[in-house]
């Protein structure tokens, strides 16, 4: 299927609400405090690197170009009519996945940012040197780790010399 009828481009621009077919920002309630959390940062950088990953797609199923794809098993490449379609079906699962991200996210973000202050920041200093480490302070985060090694959890480290 090829967008390149003008009602089905009108069609997808009014669903999409970008005349470029992009999907643009996402749009997520972060409560104020939450703003600098580490873990809140990572979720939307994610959030934001999958938007462009779909709007990517889009532009390949929008743009009007030649799309050539090659069948690594056989290593063959496409016609031009499946190459388009296969890439119309990832720009459409792409985009009800980036849906579905968005809203566990949101999810997430609440409930993180339920009965927190903030992200917790910490300091030490050898004299010469200072490091301060920023981590989400969520009450939810903080009971389920308890006591456990937390490995890859997303944290704000500044390194500074101290004069």
């Amino acid at each position: 299927m090829k967008f390149s009828e003008r009602s089905n481009r009108d069609k997808f621009t009014e669903i999409v609400g970008n005349e470029d077919g992009s999907l643009g920002t996402i749009d997520i309630y972060v409560p104020e405090q939450c703003m600098s959390c580490p873990r809140i940062i990572e979720a939307l950088n994610n959030l934001d690197e999958y938007r462009k990953t779909v709007n990517r797609l889009l532009a390949m199923a929008l743009g009007g170009d030649k799309v050539a794809l090659v069948d690594e098993a056989t290593g063959e490449t496409l016609d031009e009519d499946k190459a388009t379609k296969i890439v119309c079906k990832m720009a459409a699962s792409g985009m009800n996945e980036l849906d579905e991200n968005i809203a566990k996210a949101q999810r997430d973000i609440y409930m993180l940012a339920n009965g927190c202050t903030g992200p917790l920041g910490l300091q030490a200093s050898d004299g010469e040197r200072r490091v301060s480490v920023h981590m989400c302070d969520s009450p939810g985060v903080f009971y389920s780790g308890l006591g456990e090694s937390q490995i890859g959890e997303a944290v704000i480290i500044e390194r500074e010399l101290e004069e």
